[in-house]
């Protein structure tokens, strides 16, 4: 068994399944078994959050465990590479810190799946460096737009990691 934070997770063979009646459906036995073990401690547990399928959607990105892949799903890759061309497109060049931080706070989550384009994040950090108010305008250089710009382009045509041909692991 795996897990992050409050989620449990795991794999099993096709076709390996056990009846949990409580839910009245069968599960991987691996599934089950953690669920009756839940029941006889007493710990409450909830059926929609138990999930199984050949694909899952964990913390965000789609896992795809057939072809070792990590990627984000379409909309939510669509809205940050949106949300990255309309942050460069500022009115006057310049937007507030807080809306730096958002932005970067939303490109670092997708490093998850992408984790080759983390030098893009350089001279955005290095405009936000010093800075404390939420509100204070902050000039969009040519680095940073160029830099947001290479991010967004690779986002756009990149399927996420494969996890067996990937070269940089943390």
């Amino acid at each position: 068994l795996l897990g992050y934070v409050d989620d449990t997770f795991s794999w099993e063979f096709l076709g390996k399944v056990l009846f949990y009646p409580p839910y009245g459906q069968y599960y991987p036995t691996k599934q089950a078994l953690l669920l009756m073990l839940w029941d006889e401690i007493g710990l409450p547990h909830e059926k929609p959050k138990q999930e199984y399928a050949p694909n899952l959607t964990i913390i965000g990105f789609d896992v795809d465990p057939a072809l070792m892949r990590v990627t984000m799903p379409y909309e939510s890759k669509f809205q940050l590479v949106n949300a990255i061309r309309e942050f460069c497109k500022a009115r006057g060049r310049r937007r507030s810190l807080r809306e730096w931080q958002r932005l970067a706070g939303w490109i670092n989550w997708s490093f998850n799946a992408f984790p080759l384009l983390r030098p893009g994040l350089a001279n955005v950090y290095l405009k936000m460096s010093g800075k404390s108010h939420p509100n204070a305008p902050i000039h969009l250089n040519k680095a940073v737009v160029d830099d947001l710009a290479w991010i967004a382009d690779h986002l756009e045509s990149s399927d996420g990691i494969y996890m067996m041909k990937a070269l940089i692991w943390d």
